[in-house]
């Protein structure tokens, strides 16, 4: 079952090891942390399968070439990276290179469990995306497809000649629509959906809907 699922915490950081596997702990999830992403694909054949928590950077393997590394290893275990100093455009590369979520350091407790409990469930916004996606007015869409490129609000608005407030309101019905709880999650479903990027933007203007 899913809830049998083991959590992997790869961090370099012992006290963020020993707080999350405390968290989770809590929760009757059961833990068991690695110093390295190094030492954790070292021991990935003798693990089970199980969700990955993993910071972006550490000595040696980064979080990002963890992920990629664990289709090459016949492993599909959802990973949720964890960040730092983070941006839009971190949290793109690792939801292309197949994180399963992304989570901005410091978080609520409330946050990393939840993306945990979706994560083991494995069914999270992962049914029917282009179902989701065909919800989305054209410019909601485009809006999305932004935010895939890396834009900010404000860098998407001037893109748009639209205000960043407007951009702002356009993310937040794509949150409603796809009832994604982060950006990370948007970006994923985009990618699932088949969105390449920005390329029918340029030829909009004005507020459409």
């Amino acid at each position: 079952m899913a809830d049998e699922k083991q959590v992997y915490i790869v961090d370099d950081e012992p006290e963020m090891c020993r707080s999350l596997a405390l968290l989770l702990a809590t929760g009757g999830v059961p833990a068991r942390s690695f110093p390295c992403a190094d030492m954790f694909l070292d021991t990935l054949d003798h693990l089970g399968p199980g969700v990955i928590v993993c910071d972006v950077i550490m000595p040696g393997t980064s979080g990002i070439e963890l992920v990629r590394a664990l289709p090459e290893r016949g492993r599909d275990d959802p990973v949720i990276i964890i960040a730092g100093h983070a941006d839009i455009a971190l949290a793109v590369e690792a939801m292309k290179a197949g994180a399963y979520d992304f989570l901005e350091k410091p978080f609520e407790a409330h946050a990393i469990l939840d993306a945990v409990k979706a994560a083991r469930d494995h069914s999270c916004h992962q049914c029917e995306p282009m179902r989701l996606i065909e919800q989305l007015s054209p410019r909601e869409r485009q809006v999305l497809e932004l935010v895939m490129a890396g834009l900010t609000s404000k860098e998407a608005a001037r893109r748009l000649s639209i205000s960043p407030r407007t951009v702002e309101t356009y993310r937040a019905k794509l949150m409603e629509k796809t009832q994604a709880n982060s950006t990370a999650q948007l970006i994923r479903l985009g990618i699932e959906a088949g969105l390449r990027g920005p390329a029918s933007v340029a030829n909009l203007g004005g507020d459409q809907l």
